[in-house]
Order: C-alpha cells, then sequence, then structure tokens
C-alpha cells in the first residue's frame, strides 16, 4: 500500500499492519476504514477481533493531512464497529518511536496495557540434538481441537472463544505441531508473505515447558520456512517476557522495533 510506505518512511517506521490478515478479510464484516480526500487515500485504520473481550486497532494518516481529525474519525467509527460487536475494549498498537501516534494515545487517555518487541530473524542458530519421541509436523484439518486446546491452556484463553481453528488451515497460515509421544505438547502459526512470515501464537503446555521443547518446534518451523523460501523470519514477544526473548535471541532473532498497546473502554471512546 502506498500509504503505508509514506507514512513509514515520514518517521522510519515499520508499522504493525498484518498485511497477509488484510489479504484474506471476510467480506460479511466491516474491518477497514478508509478516508479519501478529494479522491486519495489518505487515511487508514485497520480493526482485527481475534477473541471477545478485546479488539485491536493499527492505522495511519497521511504526513500532509495530519492534524485535521482524521484519524480521530476513523478511529470513532472503528469504536462503533466494536460496541456493536459487544466488544468491551479497544487495543491501540502505537509504535513506541511514531510521535504522532503517541500523542494520538495520550490525547485519549489511553491506559498502556503491554509493549511488544518485533524481532527478526538475522542468523538462525539451530540446534541439532534429538530428543527421544518428540516429532513435528504441519497440522492438517482434523487438527483444529487440539490446536484449540493447546491455545486455552498455554494462554489462559476461555476455550469457547477460540474459534479461528474451526475451519481448518487457512490460506497463508499453517499451524505446526509439536508431538511427544501420543501428546501434543505445542503448537505455533505462521503468517505467510510473498518473501516474509510472521510467527504467532507459539505456546507450550505449562507441564512440558523448560524441557527445551518449544525451542525445538522453533527451530522446525524455521528450517521448514527457510525452505518455502522465506527471506525474513519475524515474531513478537511481550517485552517483559524475558524467558521468551532470552529463547528468541538464542536462536538468532534480534529487536528491530517496539509496540505499546495502549487500551480503551469502549463506551467511553464511542460515547
Amino acid at each position: 500500500m502506498q500509504l503505508a510506505e509514506i507514512c513509514q518512511q515520514h518517521e522510519h517506521l515499520t508499522m504493525k499492519l498484518n498485511w497477509n490478515t488484510l489479504r484474506n478479510r471476510p467480506q460479511q464484516e466491516t474491518n477497514d476504514f478508509l478516508y479519501y480526500e478529494n479522491g486519495k487515500l489518505v487515511g487508514y485504520l485497520a480493526l482485527f477481533c481475534f477473541n471477545t473481550q478485546e479488539a485491536e486497532v493499527s492505522g495511519m494518516v497521511h504526513p500532509q493531512y495530519r492534524r485535521r481529525g482524521i484519524f480521530s474519525r476513523l478511529f470513532q467509527a472503528a469504536a462503533e464497529e466494536v460496541q456493536r460487536r459487544n466488544i468491551p475494549q479497544i487495543l491501540g498498537i502505537v509504535e513506541h518511536t511514531s510521535q504522532g501516534g503517541q500523542a494520538f494515545a495520550r490525547r485519549l487517555q489511553g491506559r498502556l496495557h503491554h509493549s511488544e518487541y518485533k524481532m527478526t530473524l538475522t542468523e538462525p542458530h539451530l540446534v541439532g540434538t534429538e530428543i527421544e519421541g518428540l516429532k513435528f509436523r504441519r497440522s492438517q484439518s482434523e487438527d483444529g481441537m487440539i490446536l484449540a486446546h493447546i491455545t486455552a491452556v498455554a494462554f489462559g484463553i476461555p476455550r469457547s472463544e477460540i474459534t479461528w481453528y474451526s475451519q481448518g488451515p487457512q490460506e497463508g497460515r499453517p499451524s505446526y505441531l509439536a508431538q511427544l509421544g501420543d501428546i501434543y505438547v505445542g503448537k505455533l502459526d505462521v503468517n505467510l508473505g510473498e518473501q516474509d512470515a510472521l510467527i504467532l501464537g507459539f505456546g507450550v503446555l505449562p507441564e512440558f515447558q523448560g524441557r527445551g521443547y518449544g525451542r525445538r518446534l522453533l527451530a522446525y518451523t524455521i528450517q521448514e520456512l527457510l525452505k518455502l523460501g522465506k527471506r525474513q523470519i519475524s515474531l513478537e514477544v511481550v517485552t517483559e517476557n524475558q524467558n521468551a526473548l532470552a529463547l528468541y535471541q538464542s536462536c538468532g532473532f534480534q529487536i528491530v522495533t517496539s509496540y505499546d498497546y495502549y487500551s480503551y473502554p469502549v463506551r467511553v471512546v464511542s460515547r
């Protein structure tokens, strides 16, 4: 998108827009909000609803059209859509170094919910020692319940809210499983771009953590992505999760930027 390139170059940003998700939007939902002036796209906001408790938003305004209330209108429209879906909270994603984005968050009195690092693989440090009985594979259409179970337990999400695996693997969004004997112990998801890949949803069941299973699942997935010709492999991690941060760094990932997530009660924003 030309608008994204202009905005990123203006502030030297790496905005979080989830391009593969944007290319596969459900047509029956309103998730994209666009602002045109004289036929030119000058503002955009993307809405992402991954569960029933919160909605994430990320967006931009052309540098020459800022300070005109454009993003406020887009944000208000998105808040009304979120309220219509009975979702109580919005998480606004702002790159830490974005002066305009941070100023908007302060103006709306957003509360800092958490921050995440974006990390990119620079030089893979893949483990070579195998663990007896530990196997890996790409998920199949019948694995939805397994993926949902691991996600629910590993991330503390109510099982009823995890619906995104119910229709099987989606194009460009594979998942990978770690299996120890007859037990599935870990999983991760991937968003595939043309030349890049974003790893997300990386979880291991609590009783199997600290044994190297997650590290080997990550290494296996990296190898599979490299075979697919992906030149840039990235992931995101909460800044306070030092164990995960150390794991990713030991596998060859380096921090490239960080994002702040600000929370806004929908009942306040949509008034």
